[in-house]
């Protein structure tokens, strides 16, 4: 008898500390913390030196700070204008000037897709662009325009003083042609 009451007193000895330490107790335990869930793969960003399927790449051809799409091919710059062409398509040359331009909004039509009044990423940040995409028949146009309104004029000038500042004279002929070209 006494071996066995001996056998209960030292297994009730040995299981005593996991009782009180809670253990084997009745209590809730914490659920066991798990891993975070890996970010989706749409959501996860695009490695730097990988194309989105229909992505365009950024060529070394620059208007106005932005940098045109490999594929298009500058066709005429003025100051306050430029044209390029190429064979892309217009949906695909709709999001590289998306992701390049802070846009407040967007305007898409039938024929072409608008931003007006933009600023280039990284380009001058005291001019105001419009960039329109357009469908051509031999691929996409790219029209971008310098829509930047002129400084106010200061006050207190005379009618003549305004003239001026406008390029003109008071009878309305311009002061210098060569600046109309």
């Amino acid at each position: 008898m006494r071996s066995q009451r001996s056998l209960i007193v030292s297994a009730a000895l040995l299981w005593l500390p996991l009782l009180v330490s809670g253990e084997l107790g009745c209590r809730e335990r914490p659920a066991p913390q798990q891993a975070a869930p890996a970010p989706a793969a749409s959501s996860a960003a695009p490695p730097l030196d990988r194309l989105a399927p229909g992505e365009l790449a950024p060529s070394s051809t620059e208007v106005f700070g932005f940098a045109l799409p490999r594929g298009m091919l500058l066709e005429n710059q003025m100051p306050d204008r430029a044209y390029a062409r190429g064979k892309v398509s217009p949906e695909e040359l709709a999001n590289y000037v998306r992701t390049r331009v802070a846009a407040s909004h967007v305007e898409l039509g039938a024929a072409s897709t608008l931003f007006p009044m933009v600023r280039i990423q990284g380009g001058p940040s005291d001019r105001v662009f419009s960039f329109e995409v357009l469908r051509d028949r031999n691929g996409t146009r790219l029209i971008i325009r310098d829509v930047t309104p002129p400084p106010p004029l200061p006050p207190g000038l005379t009618t003549e003083e305004r003239w001026r500042a406008a390029g003109m004279s008071p009878d309305g002929r311009p002061l210098d042609l060569k600046k109309l070209e």
